[in-house]
């Protein structure tokens, strides 16, 4: 009788337990799709939240296996199909590629952003330092500062839902276009030439599927298409987690450095019996500002390295594939991987500008502070913080690539060379 207890005593609690975490997971689903933040201090907690969906923790520093099942399933429905199996013709090469480079920036972009788990963690402990330091302990009325992040963190909960919400719209839209076109094209076959007539089908994704015939069977186009639906979601996910963290993180960091700008203004108001306390403060805060970019750039080093190659590639593909084929259902779906990839790749460049640009302004703002006027002590401490503006704070690929505005521009222009080259070689 004892063991039977215990046992339905284990079996109790564990269902019970299973049970909290559904209601975990939907309450913070819906949490999730508010427009408004549920505590407007605390930073970033929309992107923390998509992390948390695959293992990642602040707290802790493992992370847990979600991650791998994702990896799974790009190699397995993904990678060994579309490069394993064969393909009709040289058109529907050039849409298997060029799908495959755009999920392979999906997938694996986002993995080596989480692998880099470590130094981003590093990183949101320091922006929590930073906000720690801004924020007071008792209460006290907003200050500027205070009022510029709870601003700061409303917007970027408004984008990011909206975000989520496009990108849960486009995702149905690339895999029901083809779907509702083979319907239609069935129903067709059927009212005008009969059962036996051949059905034209539309592919989700171009490529086999480990012998399943997707091209000729309306039962294997199905099983394909739950298949493509999958990889979709995953993708959606990975898309939305990698693009919002990384832009929240480069936003937040600029924001940062914002901050220590209206400090430094803020000293030509201040007396000269509080200017060591004040600039001490600013020199705390740029530290922290400084430290955050510093590893907000290892975190990003080969995400931008891979996002940078593979937009080349996925602009080369798709418009050789409108050139060969001409403009279609199947273009316009190329077309709307392109228009994504084309944002991302914009979005990284405008907001890595921004930084870079906020820097060179505190730097300014620091040097034209009064530091004459006072005592030799306070001189060193401006000369302090001025030294250390001088290093460009710039978002790198590998380490030796500035992402910026003038790259994004460098980066069209080299994939019309290389669509030019591909064209001539087909």
């Amino acid at each position: 009788m004892a063991f039977l207890t215990t046992v339905q005593a284990r079996i109790s609690f564990q269902n019970t337990h299973s049970c909290g975490q559904c209601r975990c997971g939907c309450a913070a689903i819906t949490i999730m799709l508010r427009l408004s933040p549920e505590d407007p201090k605390a930073v970033m907690p929309f992107a923390k939240r998509l992390l948390w969906l695959s293992g990642f923790r602040q707290e802790t520093e493992q992370l847990e296996k979600k991650i791998f099942f994702n990896l799974f399933v790009y190699v397995a429905a993904l990678l060994i199909p579309k490069v394993c199996s064969p393909y009709p013709d040289s058109e529907t090469i050039i849409r298997g590629l060029s799908e495959l480079i755009f999920f392979t920036n999906v997938y694996v972009g986002y993995y080596c952003f989480v692998v880099q788990h470590r130094h981003y963690r590093d990183l949101l402990n320091e922006i929590q330092s930073f906000v720690n330091v801004v924020y007071p302990t008792s209460q006290q009325p907003e200050s500027p500062s205070e009022r510029t992040l709870i601003k700061l963190n409303v917007k970027i909960n408004k984008f990011s839902v909206l975000y989520c919400w496009y990108l849960a719209t486009a995702g149905l839209i690339y895999w029901g276009t083809p779907c509702l076109m083979t319907y239609h094209s069935v129903l067709k076959a059927k009212a005008e030439y009969g059962p036996n007539h051949p059905i034209r089908f539309y592919p989700n994704l171009e490529g086999s599927f480990y012998g399943l015939d997707n091209r000729t069977s309306v039962y294997g186009y199905a099983a394909f298409s739950i298949v493509a639906l999958l990889v979709f979601a995953f993708a959606s996910y990975n898309n939305a987690t990698k693009l919002l963290t990384i832009l929240s993180t480069i936003k937040y960091c600029s924001t940062l450095l914002q901050l220590v700008g209206v400090e430094v203004d803020n000293l030509n108001h201040t007396s000269s019996e509080a200017i060591s306390r004040e600039l001490k403060k600013v020199i705390q805060l740029h530290q922290l500002a400084l430290r955050c970019v510093a590893l907000l750039n290892q975190t990003l080093s080969f995400v931008m390295a891979l996002q940078l190659a593979l937009c080349i590639l996925t602009w080369c593909f798709t418009l050789l594939y409108i050139l060969i084929v001409g403009f279609n259902a199947i273009a316009t779906n190329g077309l709307l991987i392109m228009i994504n990839m084309t944002l991302e790749m914009f979005g990284y460049c405008f907001f890595c500008t921004e930084l870079d640009t906020t820097g060179k302004i505190v730097s300014r703002q620091m040097y034209e502070f009064r530091w004459e006027q006072h005592r030799p002590t306070v001189q060193k401490m401006v000369a302090m913080i001025i030294a250390r503006s001088q290093t460009p704070l710039q978002i790198t690929a590998c380490g030796f690539i500035p992402i910026n505005l003038e790259l994004f521009t460098k980066v069209v222009k080299h994939s019309y060379t290389v669509l030019a080259v591909l064209k001539d070689l087909i």
